[in-house]
C-alpha cells in the first residue's frame, strides 16, 4: 500500500511541474530504499500500537488500584516520659544529639588525667593513655550513633511522604500520569528513592560496625591485660617469692613483744 501511495505521489509531482528544458533524475536505488523504509517505520508503528493496546486491555483487567496501595510504616519512638533518669539521650535517640550533651547527660563523668604520681614510669603512662583512649573511643561512637538514629527516625517521615506521593501517581487513573515521559519519571523517582534508602541503611551499618570495633578494642584491652599480669607473674615469680621471704625473716628477726 506504501509503495502503491510512494509511486503515485512521484508522478504526481512529475506531471504537476512544470515542462522545461530539463532531465529529470530518478535513481531507482535510492527509491527503494525509501519504500523499505517507509514500510519498517509502518511495521515499527503498528507493532507499538498493539503493545499499546495490550497494555491498555491489561490495565483495564486490574480495575481499580487501590487495592493495591501498602500501608505506611510507622517509625518507632521511645517513650521518654516512661524513663524519667534516662529521657535526655532517649529524646536525643528520637530527634538527634549533635552536640552529645544528651549522651552526658546520662552518663557517668570521666575524671581527666591531671593528678599523675611523680614517679610514673613511661610504659606505665603509656598503658593508663591506651586505657583511657578506649573509654573516649566508646563515648565518641555511642555519641555518633544515637545521633544518626534520632536523625534518621526525622528523615524517616519525609522519605515516607515521598513514597507515598510516588504511590499515588502510580495508582492515579488518570491517563496523564501514564504516558512515556511520567512513567519514565516515576521510574526515575523511585530508583532516587531507593538510593536514599540505600544510603540511610548504610550509615547505620557503619555506625552498628564502629561499635563492634569499639567493643572489640574493650575486650582486647582487657586481654591483653589480663596477659601481661600472668607474663610478669611468670617472669618475676621467683624474685617476688625471694623478697617476700626476706622481708617476712627479718619482720620476725626484729619483731618484739610490745
Amino acid at each position: 500500500m506504501i509503495r502503491q501511495v510512494i509511486t503515485i505521489g512521484v508522478l504526481v509531482a512529475a506531471l504537476a511541474t512544470p515542462a522545461h528544458a530539463q532531465w529529470t533524475v530518478f535513481d531507482p536505488a535510492n527509491f527503494a530504499e525509501t519504500v523499505l523504509i517507509a514500510e519498517r517505520t509502518q511495521r515499527h508503528y503498528e507493532e507499538l500500537m498493539a503493545q499499546y493496546r495490550t497494555i491498555l486491555r491489561m490495565g483495564q483487567g486490574l480495575g481499580a488500584l487501590d487495592q493495591y496501595r501498602i500501608p505506611s510504616i510507622v517509625a518507632t519512638l521511645h517513650d521518654v516520659g516512661r524513663w524519667p533518669y534516662g529521657r535526655a539521650w532517649l529524646q536525643g535517640l528520637n530527634s538527634g544529639d549533635p552536640s552529645g550533651a544528651a549522651y552526658w547527660a546520662t552518663t557517668l563523668p570521666l575524671e581527666r588525667p591531671t593528678a599523675l604520681p611523680a614517679r610514673l614510669t613511661a610504659a606505665a603512662r603509656r598503658m593508663l593513655q591506651r586505657q583511657y583512649a578506649t573509654i573516649e573511643i566508646t563515648d565518641s561512637v555511642a555519641m555518633m550513633g544515637g545521633h544518626q538514629v534520632g536523625a534518621l527516625r526525622g528523615y524517616h517521615g519525609q522519605l515516607q511522604r515521598a513514597v507515598e506521593d510516588l504511590e499515588g501517581d502510580v495508582m492515579n487513573g488518570l491517563e496523564r500520569y501514564h504516558e512515556m515521559t511520567a512513567i519514565l519519571d516515576k521510574v526515575a523517582a523511585a530508583e532516587l528513592l531507593g538510593r536514599r534508602q540505600d544510603m540511610a541503611a548504610n550509615q547505620l551499618l557503619s555506625h552498628a560496625l564502629e561499635q563492634m570495633l569499639a567493643r572489640s578494642k574493650r575486650l582486647r584491652d582487657t586481654e591483653a591485660s589480663t596477659m601481661n599480669m600472668q607474663l610478669v607473674t611468670w617472669r618475676d615469680r621467683r624474685a617476688v617469692n625471694d623478697a617476700l621471704v626476706r622481708g617476712t625473716g627479718d619482720a620476725l628477726r626484729t619483731w618484739r613483744q610490745p
